[in-house]
């Protein structure tokens, strides 16, 4: 009925959002209630009304003005909203972060912006991913465990990061690398810690470092998934990775996806 994690219904119970009755140790809400606090939190989060889906450009704009000014502190409460009103981390990154952060790249490009001010809305965003993480890694088993990095060439962290946050989010185990990695490194790692995936975010147009981490990768027995504005399907699929991801969204689907192809074909041969 309300789509969030339930510790998230507890601080909502407890901070008294929403009337409850204790019984025998169990909270009892009257479904009325529960109602009328998903309405009062749809107009806080920015859903638009009688539609019940959330204005995502809308609250982009927002996170655009919080990181051209610096305003961090305006940015967490922003995020606090939308997490508390059951947004997702794909939805963060997809439809938050990605419009906002490719305004500030293009204002920096036509000289609108300095340097500095566009590092800081990037460290800005590092940061929220964290916030976001911790506030959306979920309890229990994992899935699997993915590696993900990004190859040599490439110095561009945060995209990577945010496959990361999305991936921790959706219940998989996750070793986050950073940028620049050299292609025997990944492979360490993902045989380290016994990787069922490895996920490479590629934002540049040289393409020599992606293609050797693929190909090391494959000769330890390792499928790699691709994503991010650097590339595209077509070429992910002829330098040899399994699958493109062209969000974090579809980075979730794929990883799930495979990792349950690999399990059922592991039960297969037991």
């Amino acid at each position: 009925m309300i789509g969030c994690h339930y510790q998230t219904m507890y601080r909502r119970v407890r901070s008294g959002d929403i009337p409850a009755l204790v019984v025998g140790g169990t909270y009892r809400l009257r479904r009325a209630d529960v109602a009328d606090w998903l309405v009062r939190r749809d107009a806080i989060a920015g859903a638009v009304a009688g539609r019940k889906e959330r204005d995502w450009p809308r609250q982009s704009e927002l996170m655009l003005k919080h990181l051209l000014s610096g305003d961090t502190d305006a940015a967490r409460r922003q995020i606090d909203r939308l997490l508390g009103g059951g947004a997702s981390a794909a939805d963060c990154c997809d439809r938050l972060f990605a419009p906002a952060l490719s305004e500030v790249g293009r204002l920096w490009r036509e000289g609108k912006i300095a340097i500095a001010e566009e590092h800081r809305a990037a460290r800005a965003v590092e940061g929220l991913l964290e916030r976001i993480s911790a506030a959306r890694s979920k309890p229990g088993p994992r899935l699997g465990t993915i590696v993900v990095a990004t190859a040599a060439g490439d110095a561009h962290a945060l995209a990577a990061l945010m496959v990361a946050t999305g991936l921790r989010a959706e219940g998989f185990t996750v070793h986050y690398l950073g940028a620049g990695l050299p292609a025997e490194e990944i492979v360490e790692l993902a045989v380290r810690e016994r990787a069922d995936l490895v996920a490479l975010s590629c934002c540049v147009p040289e393409h020599e470092g992606l293609r050797s981490a693929i190909a090391a990768l494959a000769a330890a027995g390792y499928e790699t998934i691709v994503g991010g504005r650097g590339i595209g399907r077509t070429e992910t699929l002829a330098l040899g990775a399994v699958d493109y991801g062209g969000s974090i969204g579809e980075a979730q689907r794929i990883a799930r996806d495979r990792i349950r192809q690999v399990a059922a074909a592991t039960d297969s041969v037991v």
